[in-house]
């Protein structure tokens, strides 16, 4: 009977150090996916698209709460849910924080956890913080607990077939639950890689790409091309039409750039109008200019958004590796700054770098 009841409490010791460490394992991933999501919207000073992030990271039934600031500690944003299972609301306060010592940081409180964690993969940008529950897996696996310690003051032989029975099911609720965890870090992963709106690959995907072209085309001696694209006429659209009708031509031009490029090629959006395509394993200049004046035939006919008929040209730099540069900021930098000569010599047209 001493041993049976000894085993309860042990089992309940170790239930309850699993169940903290779910909880800490759900809150890292979600804090790390968040954090690396909204580093080029706090770049870019993109609020809204800040707090519908951490509107989308809220609506998990687990997530209580997500809190942004700055370094300072000045709240930016915080997003929290109403009541139990109320919807999930932005709180307008200007209030301000005490950023912890350290990150991650992870606080228990009673059934809930609130993890801390840094924002800002070069330099610190600011501090997150969000607040998690306690999910029905966990309170299930609380339940057992508490049937497990009563069963052993029954009968030793009840309590150990009872025990075999809840490490059964205390098994499948783990399983349960770690199946959740890796559909949430799938989700969080998708988010911090690409744009979304276009579902394109981000500036983030595009730098991880654009690295192993460059060390691939170094070991093997091959050349590559990153185009930098400005539609002309976007913002005339967006005042005309709405930014409904920008965003709707936005998508269709982002399906028209990947169907008119190779499958080892990449079209990236940074933002606003600005695409990028990153063109590897190249065999001659002509053959860009070639994928390139398909590209403009493609992009320039017109968009149908209800009645209107939406039209937008490209003015694209183009720089090479090695021939303009043997770096990622490199070859960013001028085909941006041939992207803008494309602009000055009369638009929807490409220009090679000339340094």
């Amino acid at each position: 009977m001493l041993f049976t009841l000894l085993g309860a409490l042990w089992f309940e010791r170790q239930s309850y150090l699993l169940q903290r460490e779910g909880q800490q394992r759900a809150a890292s991933l979600m804090a790390e996916g968040l954090a690396q999501a909204i580093e080029s919207d706090l770049i870019t000073r993109d609020f809204a698209a800040l707090e519908a992030r951490l509107i989308q990271t809220a609506s998990h039934e687990e997530v209580v709460s997500v809190l942004l600031a700055d370094n300072q500690g000045q709240l930016l944003s915080h997003v929290r849910r109403r009541g139990t299972n109320g919807p999930v609301e932005p709180l307008f306060s200007p209030m301000s924080i005490t950023p912890p010592p350290r990150t991650p940081l992870f606080e228990f409180e009673n059934e809930q956890l609130r993890a801390w964690i840094r924002v800002g993969s070069i330099m610190p940008m600011g501090w997150l913080r969000i607040e998690l529950k306690a999910t029905q897996s966990d309170s299930a696996l609380r339940e057992l607990q508490n049937q497990l310690l009563t069963l052993s003051l029954v009968s030793g032989l009840v309590l150990i077939t009872v025990l075999i029975l809840v490490l059964r099911k205390t098994h499948d609720l783990f399983q349960e639950h770690a199946a959740g965890l890796l559909a949430t870090q799938q989700v969080l992963e998708n988010v911090a890689y690409h744009d979304g709106l276009t579902r394109l690959p981000n500036r983030h995907l595009l730098m991880d790409r654009l690295r192993q072209s460059l060390a691939s085309a170094q070991r093997h001696g091959n050349r590559l091309a990153l185009c930098f694209i400005d539609l002309d006429g976007f913002k005339q659209v967006n005042d005309q039409y709405g930014h409904e009708a920008g965003d709707h031509l936005l998508i269709e031009i982002a399906h028209r750039l990947v169907a008119g490029v190779r499958e080892v090629d990449t079209v990236a959006r940074l933002g606003g109008d600005e695409f990028v395509l990153l063109l590897p394993d190249l065999d001659s200049q002509e053959g860009i200019e070639t994928l390139l004046s398909r590209l403009l035939q493609a992009v320039t006919e017109p968009v149908a958004y209800g009645a209107a008929r939406l039209q937008v040209g490209m003015s694209i730099g183009i720089a090479l590796y090695p021939d303009h540069a043997d770096s990622s900021d490199g070859l960013i930098e001028r085909a941006d700054q041939a992207m803008y000569l494309a602009k000055r010599q009369g638009k929807n047209r490409w220009v090679f770098y000339e340094g």
